[in-house]
């Protein structure tokens, strides 16, 4: 009669044959003889899960570390059914157990570095991938995820090396074959954004007018509204629309300066006599008042390398209603980088650095966004029901959405510049729970109950002030 451990490694043998019925069959023989044996739980775990039942997988995994955590293998597999059910962190904290008990352990280095990109935490997905890939330089899945890494931060020349790397190590990797077509056909847009600059290496923006609204309830505000229309001008050959809505004088001219200023468009309303913006109402006021094909939401601290402004601008004109600049990335740049972009205005940096800058958003709706502005205009504009901030953003992806309109996206992240937040930026503004109530009306609507709702002006109110 065979002893329990030759049966395990019969079993084991059944498994890595892919003889999963067998493999089966003969854990469950075990556990009949000693229920509690770790090693047959976890592997009757995995052949669980891969049948389709995660929950019992994990259930039984975890009682099998429970009894020996000493396997880096059930660790490994714990982590990896976590992942799939979306338990991101609990799955790094299981990858992370499986190397501390095998420090060699290249498949757990690289489901980490996975799961670590998937929730924004890129700096450190790089840090696992780096030595991972110095000692098993053979390793194609690690080239592949280093490809992964570099387009989503926008940079697809790195990224079809990098899927280069892995298909020259393993040719049948279809997944790297995709996104390096992918990332080729990036390279080849952003190339063309490149190449078409005027010869005062400006991109030729003149069918877009940036539309910013602008409180200067700060000095951050203002710093950051006169580096940003100075980014713009730099870099692009466009119209600048400046918009405030706050009772008194404006404060455009003190933030920009009279030679900046001059460069700007400007509409004032006057209305609001209120610490809170009334954004939506405002940007609908500036939409109206221009006359160019395209306009280009910009908030005042939020930057984009250059080449996006012109992929989204493209895409709008290829038929979508509302391209965002970026591709959902939403880093936080604080402290010295943000002065180094208002001494350099260059995105170069920022670009340089992102994967250790927080990452606020991983698929953000805000900052900034293309529109056609005749589309954005019959679809009804912003929602002005939106008072200060807060979901205003997400809303209208969801009426574009709902109304069969084109919503994309271009590669490379966006950059929010630090700035201190009273509370009409914050959720802690008296407006928010209204916000929120807002949005879910909407997303009960359907297509035909969103089109009434625009007919009617539902969507539409005056500006806000303390009168209500």
């Amino acid at each position: 009669m065979a002893t329990i451990q030759e049966a395990l490694d019969a079993a084991l043998d059944h498994l890595k044959a892919g003889r999963r019925v067998e493999a089966r069959i003969l854990y469950g023989r075990i556990r009949d003889a000693d229920p509690d044996n770790a090693e047959a739980l976890h592997r009757l775990g995995l052949l669980i899960a891969l049948e389709g039942d995660a929950a019992a997988g994990l259930e039984l995994i975890a009682r099998a570390i429970a009894l020996d955590g000493t396997d880096a293998d059930a660790h490994f597999n714990l982590g990896a059914l976590l992942h799939v059910t979306l338990r991101t962190e609990e799955a790094i904290a299981s990858y992370r157990r499986a190397l501390e008990r095998r420090a060699d352990f290249p498949d757990a280095e690289y489901h980490l570095s996975e799961a670590l990109q998937a929730i924004g935490r890129i700096g450190e997905a790089l840090d696992v991938l780096g030595p991972l890939l110095v000692r098993h330089p053979h390793f194609a899945p690690g080239w592949r995820q280093k490809g992964d890494i570099e387009a989503d931060l926008g940079r697809p020349g790195a990224a079809v090396d990098f899927y280069d790397m892995a298909l020259a190590l393993d040719p049948a990797d279809r997944a790297a074959r995709d996104r390096q077509a992918t990332q080729a056909a990036a390279f080849a847009a952003r190339r063309g954004v490149l190449d078409g600059r005027g010869a005062d290496g400006r991109l030729d923006l003149r069918d877009v007018t940036f539309l910013i609204p602008f409180r200067a309830d700060s000095e951050d505000r203002k710093r950051n509204l006169r580096w940003i229309v100075s980014f713009l001008l730099k870099h692009g050959d466009t119209t600048i629309l400046v918009g405030e809505d706050k009772a008194g004088p404006s404060d455009v001219g003190d933030a920009l300066g009279q030679d900046l200023a001059a460069r700007c468009r400007h509409l004032h309303l006057t209305g609001n006599d209120t610490p809170f913006t009334h954004k939506a109402h405002l940007i609908n006021r500036m939409a109206e008042a221009v006359e160019t094909p395209i306009v280009a939401l910009h908030d005042t601290d939020i930057v984009v390398d250059p080449v996006q402004y012109a992929l989204a601008r493209d895409a709008v004109m290829r038929g979508a209603a509302m391209a965002f600049p970026y591709n959902g990335l939403f880093f936080w740049v604080m402290g010295r980088e943000v002065h180094r972009f208002g001494h350099t205005l260059s995105a170069a940096p920022l670009n340089a650095l992102c994967p250790r800058f927080p990452l606020m958003h991983r698929n953000s709706p805000g900052g900034g966004a293309f529109f056609d502005r005749a589309t954005l205009l019959e679809a009804g504009g912003y929602n002005e029901n939106f008072v200060s901030w807060g979901f205003e953003d997400d809303e209208i992806v969801e009426r574009l959405r709902r109304l069969g309109l084109g919503v994309e996206r271009v590669p490379g992240p966006l950059y929010h510049l630090e700035h201190a937040r009273p509370d009409n930026s914050t959720d802690q503004n008296p407006f928010i729970a209204a916000n929120k109530a807002e949005l879910e009306r909407v997303r009960a609507l359907d297509a035909d109950g969103l089109r009434a709702d625009i007919a009617a002006d539902r969507l539409r109110r005056p500006l806000f002030s303390s009168a209500g």
